[in-house]
């Protein structure tokens, strides 16, 4: 099996396009945000985790087997978040701190204390966790690398410690942390037990890449179902009222997952061409550069031009703020990401 599935990049580079569009809710009641799809589309995230799970056992499951293994294991995947998830904090902390009248100002009048506090959560990996306090990130997105890096030790570990016995351990992991959120009453929780909801996902793709290696069906023909499948579930969800049933979600992904990884129909052609696949490289980039874009974005149009906040200019700011992150996120990915991680490889060995 071949260690990724490109058409599954790409939907990794739509969802992280979908994320931009759910975090543009300056304006609440704009068309394009107030909408069952849009205001739901945070759920996407999970879809990351989930990928995250299916992803990383094609590479790891069976080759962690040795202290070495994990610690190796453990680098690689500090060496792929880190540097991204510095710089952009960095740049957070810097567009804070300039002044009420920079066009990246977040908020006013807020202490340098603040900026530390939240930067300590977000740099340790602790901002999916209440270790520190439960505290919104500078960058607010980036509670979910702490709890993808927490889903990564869960995994070295359970591989290296518990060896063939590590499914009923990844199986209780997903029982008890669905367990955890139904006892809370929230599926979606971010910044104070965010982790758990990642652990869930992360583990769901685990067993995601089991049930894709059993059957070698060609499922083309459930592509657009499963597409139907998955706005219906948004539709249904956000109309009932219950948060709960979001549980569903990871098990709706892990099943499009195998769906896209096992078709070769009109979608996953598209997937797989070559603007999609782009989006797909870039949607780390895209992810955690996306929320200072939108605060840029909508400060310089409404704050220093004037704009009215009518249909026409929140659209345009939400077009404004797609392209600007896409080529933004481009440089990052180059220069931050692929050459401070080869650095970081060649000086850790």
């Amino acid at each position: 099996m071949k260690n990724r599935v490109e058409q599954l990049d790409g939907l990794r580079g739509i969802f992280s396009v979908m994320v931009i569009a759910h975090h543009h809710n300056a304006f609440k009641g704009s068309v394009f945000y107030d909408n069952f799809f849009v205001i739901n589309s945070s759920l996407f995230v999970d879809f990351f985790f989930v990928l995250s799970g299916f992803v990383i056992s094609i590479n790891y499951l069976d080759n962690i087997t040795s202290a070495k293994d994990l610690g190796q294991f453990l680098k690689k995947r500090f060496i792929r978040l880190y540097p991204l998830l510095l710089y952009t904090e960095l740049v957070f902390i810097v567009a804070g701190i300039l002044g009420d009248f920079s066009p990246m100002k977040n908020a006013v009048n807020l202490p340098l204390e603040y900026y530390l506090v939240t930067a300590r959560d977000t740099l340790t990996f602790m901002g999916s966790t209440p270790v520190f306090g439960i505290w919104m990130s500078n960058n607010y997105p980036a509670w979910s690398i702490s709890a993808e890096m927490i889903s990564y030790l869960a995994f070295g570990l359970i591989v290296f410690v518990f060896g063939n016995f590590k499914y009923y351990v990844f199986a209780l992991v997903i029982a008890l942390s669905g367990l955890f959120i139904i006892s809370n009453g929230e599926y979606l929780l971010a910044y104070d037990y965010g982790f758990v909801r990642g652990l869930l996902c992360f583990s769901v793709g685990i067993f995601t890449l089991l049930i894709y290696r059993r059957f070698t069906l060609n499922l083309t023909i459930l592509e657009i179902p499963f597409l139907l499948l998955l706005v219906a579930a948004m539709y249904v969800t956000h109309h009932a009222h219950f948060n709960l049933m979001k549980l569903i979600f990871p098990v709706i992904f892990s099943g499009g997952i195998i769906i896209f990884a096992s078709s070769n129909g009109v979608v996953t052609r598209l997937l797989s061409s070559r603007p999609f696949q782009y989006l797909g490289r870039i949607s780390y980039s895209i992810y955690l550069n996306h929320a200072i874009v939108l605060i840029m974005v909508n400060v310089v149009l409404f704050r220093f031009f004037k704009f009215e906040p009518n249909e026409p200019q929140i659209a345009l700011s939400l077009i404004l703020s797609i392209a600007i992150t896409i080529f933004y996120s481009h440089f990052t990915y180059d220069l931050i990401e692929k050459r401070a991680g080869k650095f970081l490889s060649a000086k850790w060995k």
